[in-house]
């Protein structure tokens, strides 16, 4: 888990330059590989797949941007919870942006439930809205956290984006949620 914190937390640093382009949904591409399928936007790119023992997978998708789905797949069942996994997920990574940015600040964990839709119904979450600060420059975040599990597999997926750029980035993670498939 501390090597999928390290890696959101990398992926934070640049969270104030505002470059993000709105996600080219209209032209996807696909990933299929170990029981997961899923499309992802034309424009949006794997940058880091990375298999750790006990059959653990761990995949990062990137936007042009600033914007992030973490997909972490357990080809066995994980009996830990979706809120145990955003709130640890979630701790390590304040705890990170803190200790590799100095004079930042991470706000405090407000999950929320959501529902999107997904290929087989509907799929409950969470939402973390927080605010990243640094050097006094407030950054409103946006966390959503997913869990599915079938056939004795378990996949927990973090979709990231800064709040001003969820306009260009949410189209993907819906493409992305809403197309997951764990087989």
């Amino acid at each position: 888990m501390k090597n999928h914190a390290l890696v959101l937390i990398l992926l934070l640093l640049p969270f104030f330059s505002a470059c993000e382009k709105m996600a080219d949904v209209d032209s996807p591409q696909s990933y299929s590989k170990d029981s997961l399928s899923f499309l992802y936007p034309g424009n949006w790119k794997i940058t880091e797949e990375e298999v750790f023992e006990l059959k653990t997978k761990f995949i990062n998708i990137e936007s042009p941007g600033n914007g992030t789905v973490m997909i972490c797949f357990y080809d066995f069942e994980e009996d830990e919870t979706l809120i145990e996994f955003a709130t640890e997920l979630s701790r390590e990574m304040a705890s990170g942006v803190e200790d590799e940015m100095p004079l930042s600040k991470v706000g405090e964990l407000n999950f929320s439930k959501i529902t999107v839709e997904g290929n087989s119904g509907p799929l409950e979450g969470l939402r973390n809205k927080t605010d990243i600060t640094f050097l006094g420059q407030k950054v409103p975040h946006i966390f959503e956290f997913f869990c599915l599990r079938k056939q004795g597999k378990t996949v927990f997926i973090c979709c990231q984006s800064s709040e001003e750029d969820l306009e260009k980035t949410e189209p993907a993670f819906r493409q992305i949620i809403g197309s997951f498939q764990l087989q």
